[in-house]
């Protein structure tokens, strides 16, 4: 039995698991800053947006593919009569909006507070903005918590990370820490996810730029971004 497939674990550490299988088989880019390789157009073919109230595939096939690996490794890994914790989404803004409505969203604030405690397998959003770059003002990158350590501490594992999966350490205090969207083990859930329809956003553009979560570009996106984050302090 494949790991990521084991009934035992939870789903956040099947994803996991999987996620350490693409790292030691060595999944990456063709090439550095190519942003696609055969196994990634693999990531990004399950991936949808909701349009007009119907999931859409977006038949993409290069570009940033950090949130494309956390949809993938919940795909892999959600076995039957699970409840997916988000929708497979190329963009790090539609994750999060998915599991905001589902009520899976936890500020950095909040953990440290003691209002949530971190798991294996969660999901970390990071903010990748540029100062003195308001257009840059919503850019993520998006990856798993690894493992949980001491004191505010935890490894990260994701991809689009120099090209490739790679496995970093964090802690609570950092800066660039927005917050973490949990991953139960146990569904259905009390409250139905119902997602953002993204038929009235204009999308700019898809073209790529590392690690940055530069995924879905928005015209509007400020109108959205105190509804998806909070004001940043």
């Amino acid at each position: 039995m494949k790991k990521w497939q084991d009934p035992s674990l939870t789903l956040g550490e099947r994803c996991v698991a999987f996620g350490e299988n693409e790292l030691a088989n060595g999944v990456a880019e063709d090439r550095k800053g190519s942003y696609t390789s055969p196994r990634l157009r693999e990531y990004f073919a399950i991936c949808t947006r909701i349009i007009n109230g119907k999931e859409v595939n977006l038949n993409f096939k290069a570009g940033n593919w950090c949130s494309a690996g956390v949809s993938f490794s919940l795909y892999e890994s959600l076995l039957p009569g699970e409840t997916k914790p988000h929708g497979y989404r190329l963009g790090v803004v539609e994750v999060v909006a998915d599991c905001q409505k589902a009520g899976l969203w936890h500020s950095t604030a909040d953990v440290k507070a003691g209002k949530y405690s971190i798991r294996k397998g969660d999901i970390i959003i990071f903010d990748r903005s540029t100062p003195g770059k308001p257009e840059t003002a919503w850019y993520r990158h998006i990856g798993r918590v690894q493992e949980v350590g001491a004191n505010g501490s935890f490894k990260c594992i994701s991809g689009n990370s120099g090209g490739q999966w790679r496995i970093s350490n964090h802690t609570l205090n950092q800066a660039n820490l927005l917050g973490f969207c949990a991953y139960p083990s146990d569904a259905p859930r009390s409250t139905p996810m119902t997602p953002t329809d993204w038929s009235n956003i204009d999308i700019l553009s898809l073209n790529p730029n590392e690690d940055t979560g530069k995924d879905l570009e928005v015209d509007n996106f400020f109108s959205l971004y105190s509804d998806l984050f909070g004001k940043k302090s």
